[in-house]
């Protein structure tokens, strides 16, 4: 299976700091040890610069460029490939905008949404799972932190019953 990573899991995954790291880490690990396809975008890529980047006093990271870059290409790349937007994602997103009414800064959810449709990737990994909900009658299915190993755990736990 393939799963698009979002902007939130990224920067758990990479701020150890944070009180998610460890669920992020073990999902992300989960996927890759299962030998899944993982996923950014290049609006990712931008969300991810913007809050490293920016100040902690406006909810930022407060990293440098050079450390982002190096985070990018060290410990992400690694992981994910990045998608290409294709022709067809501008339809794809005034579809979707026109059909769910959105508004805001809802279009950056909708325009991931666009890729997984343009790409025929049907999960993505967030932390924000009330954000895409509306978006599941097109066919993705929603992981959040903790899901992938709670899932393996428990497919463990069913076979070892046998």
């Amino acid at each position: 299976m393939a799963y698009l990573v979002d902007t939130g899991i990224l920067l758990r995954f990479t701020n150890t700091q944070d009180p998610q790291h460890p669920a992020v880490r073990l999902d992300v690990e989960a996927l890759v040890d299962r030998r899944e396809e993982l996923y950014v975008t290049p609006q990712n890529a931008g969300e991810y610069w913007n809050v490293s980047t920016r100040p902690i006093s406006e909810n930022g990271l407060g990293l440098p460029s050079a450390s982002v870059t190096a985070l990018l290409e060290q410990t992400l790349e690694p992981l994910c490939t990045v998608l290409v937007e294709r022709r067809t994602l501008y339809s794809e997103l005034k579809r979707l905008t026109a059909k769910y009414s959105v508004v805001g800064k809802q279009v950056h959810d909708a325009r991931l949404v666009a890729m997984l449709l343009v790409w025929r990737i049907e999960n993505v990994l967030t932390l924000n799972e009330r954000d895409f909900r509306r978006y599941e009658p097109e066919g993705i299915s929603i992981a959040s932190p903790g899901s992938i190993t709670r899932a393996r755990a428990s497919k463990t736990l069913s076979m070892s019953r046998l």
